[in-house]
């Protein structure tokens, strides 16, 4: 396999400096640097006129379809001959023709080399929806649930201790699903886009679901309080420009003193490592949980007759909070659920990961890096580009530029016409990057010594990735 020698510009487009689009993009940018000799850049995805100011050679984005902006910045470079690869960040979408496989590209343009598919499964599926596509639609895996077999996680003692709450010794983590939708306008108006005419029906179940699982979750942590309960927000029921209360089916419980409820301020991986049992209503989180170690998982489903993803087959389902109580029993008395355990569920476990993520063998950065550098190959380095200007994405520039310099984020929040900036200004310089940077790239630099990697990656010639992909 050749490996670039000349030196490659990248700029990177985060969302955030944390969270599931940047752990997606951090292996795929450590494979970069090591052996595609790029010199990667960062920059907020707000900020698309960043394209005309650095002139990179490549463009890098999480996805290109999972908001405007990730849209028009895989146009804008395109446009102007940049080359853009992309990842997936919901690779996990049904194959039965109720997913919207263009999202916010509105074009109906594929932009980027290639479409980093997650599993066969999705692969098979766009190449018949997309057949004059054919040769962009790659199987890589998902890079994102590559850290479970990589990084090293925080330990329940550390985590404990930084939030003065060393006195629990048992910990129950909840994945929140989307029942916030159902509280802001533009929620609502993603469920009846999703759901059309069965909208309504959908936001009334979704309602009367809500009050269950708030119900149930309620009646164990008032009925368990020697457990801390970690309830963590789901990233996207609410648009971070809206700064208003939370409402979903746990903000009613964060005032238990057995209670620690999260939005953004803790990585889900984290939460997972501290916990001795992962719950949600819905979540491709416990994909996450099996990958990381042996722990329970469980999903509270008062309702379980729902269009939904496979997870559900390889976890333990409760109805109630009895039969949840029941569960929460065995494993602090035995130290397992021994439902998990059944041959049928161990079996759903492979086949979901399988289906879901394609590999969990932690090398999925490693098949996305080789189209990587397939699209690397087709790049001249330092090549000039003339980038035409556009003064929509110039003067969104000129006000995060501007306005950072007057931010006071406790003033702006108390301003109608700025409140909704917020999220802008504490995103903008994502300062946490290379920090977390530093951290994850020394994981991975030992797990490719450990796994001899490089002379793996020598030996092999796009044939043979081809036929291990």
């Amino acid at each position: 396999m050749k490996l670039q020698t000349e030196k490659i510009h990248i700029l990177c487009f985060f969302d955030n400096d944390k969270g599931r689009d940047f752990e997606i993009l951090m292996p795929v940018l450590y494979y970069a640097e090591k052996y595609l000799n790029a010199v990667t850049e960062n920059a907020f995805i707000f900020d698309i006129d960043k394209i005309r100011r650095a002139k990179p050679d490549l463009v890098i984005l999480a996805n290109t379809i999972g908001s405007e902006n990730h849209h028009l910045i895989a146009k804008y470079a395109s446009e102007n001959g940049i080359k853009v690869f992309a990842l997936i960040s919901e690779g996990n979408f049904r194959t039965n023709g109720t997913f919207n496989y263009w999202g916010y590209n509105t074009d109906k343009i594929i932009y980027q080399e290639y479409v980093c598919l997650w599993s066969q499964r999705t692969k098979d599926f766009l190449l018949k929806e997309l057949p004059r596509y054919a040769d962009k639609m790659v199987l890589t895996g998902a890079t994102g649930f590559d850290r479970y077999k990589i990084y090293k996680f925080e330990t329940k003692e550390s985590f404990l201790k930084r939030y003065n709450l060393e006195k629990f010794k048992k910990v129950i983590g909840y994945a929140g699903w989307a029942f916030g939708k159902l509280h802001n306008s533009s929620g609502l108006t993603e469920i009846r886009n999703t759901h059309k005419e069965n909208a309504e029906a959908r936001i009334k179940w979704m309602h009367e679901q809500q009050t269950l699982i708030e119900d149930i979750l309620r009646k164990a942590i008032e009925n368990n309080p020697d457990t801390l309960f970690i309830l963590k927000r789901h990233p996207n029921e609410i648009h971070p420009h809206l700064t208003q209360r939370d409402n979903n089916e746990m903000i009613n419980l964060e005032q238990y003193p057995n209670v620690l409820y999260l939005r953004n301020e803790e990585a889900v991986h984290t939460l997972i490592s501290v916990s001795d049992i992962w719950t949600a209503f819905e979540s491709t989180t416990t994909i996450e949980a099996w990958m990381m170690k042996d722990i329970p998982t469980i999903f509270i489903n008062p309702d379980v007759n729902f269009v939904r993803d496979i997870n559900y087959k390889g976890t333990v389902i409760v109805k109630s909070y009895y039969e949840f109580q029941a569960k929460i029993n065995e494993f602090y008395s035995t130290g397992q659920i021994s439902e998990m355990f059944e041959q049928n569920k161990i079996e759903a476990r492979k086949q979901i990961i399988k289906d879901v993520i394609g590999f969990g063998d932690g090398f999925n950065h490693i098949r996305a890096g080789y189209y990587l550098n397939q699209t690397v190959k087709k790049i001249k380095p330092g090549q000039k580009h003339k980038i035409k200007i556009n003064y929509l994405y110039f003067f969104r520039y000129l006000l995060l530029k501007t306005g950072s310099i007057f931010y006071i984020k406790s003033l702006f929040l108390k301003l109608p016409k700025f409140k909704k900036t917020v999220w802008l200004f504490d995103r903008f310089k994502l300062k946490n990057i290379e920090f977390v940077k530093n951290k994850y790239f020394s994981y991975l630099d030992d797990f490719h010594k450990e796994n001899n990697i490089y002379e793996f990656m020598k030996k092999l010639n796009a044939r043979i990735i081809k036929t291990i992909i």
